[in-house]
């Protein structure tokens, strides 16, 4: 019968990894580790996720559905709904992309370079914009009034 010594966990003191090598090859590690288990929690909750980590100058970020989308969400843009939860055909989304982005053309150009019908197709289309605007609040509840939006 032999005796054999259980080590166990061992406590790990908390302090800077002064040798830089050993310095990265653990930061690499957790940083695996720590982006495997946001994953987890991500997958298994439904919860949106984004980690960023700063070692030295690059930076290195994990993020559930996206990292982009979660973090304009809680620094208040609004994101668009994303395809999968709508129902939205993706690639019908892709060609009214495409569409949008031929467009907004008109606008690029200085003013001062338009001529008469181009001007007015400018402001027309301003116009068109401001009562898009102003529905999609509507929709939304909220009102426009004296160029604020108010809560109704």
């Amino acid at each position: 019968m032999s005796t054999r010594l259980i080590k166990g966990r061992k406590k790990v003191r908390l302090a800077k990894i002064e040798n830089e090598t050993n310095r990265q090859v653990t930061f690499s590690k957790r940083r695996n580790s720590v982006f495997k288990k946001a994953n987890d929690l991500a997958v298994m909750t439904g919860a949106e996720v984004s980690i960023i980590v700063f070692p030295a100058n690059k930076p290195y970020s994990f993020g559930h559905p996206n990292v982009n989308e979660t973090i304009d969400k809680y620094v208040g843009k609004e994101r668009p709904p994303s395809p999968s939860s709508t129902g939205i055909d993706v690639n019908n989304l892709k060609e009214m992309n495409k569409n949008l982005d031929s467009q907004q053309e008109w606008f690029i150009d200085p003013i001062e370079k338009m001529n008469y019908t181009e001007a007015s197709m400018l402001k027309e289309r301003l116009e068109n914009l401001l009562l898009k605007v102003k529905n999609y609040g509507t929709e939304r509840g909220y009102r426009y009034e004296n160029g604020k939006w108010k809560d109704e």
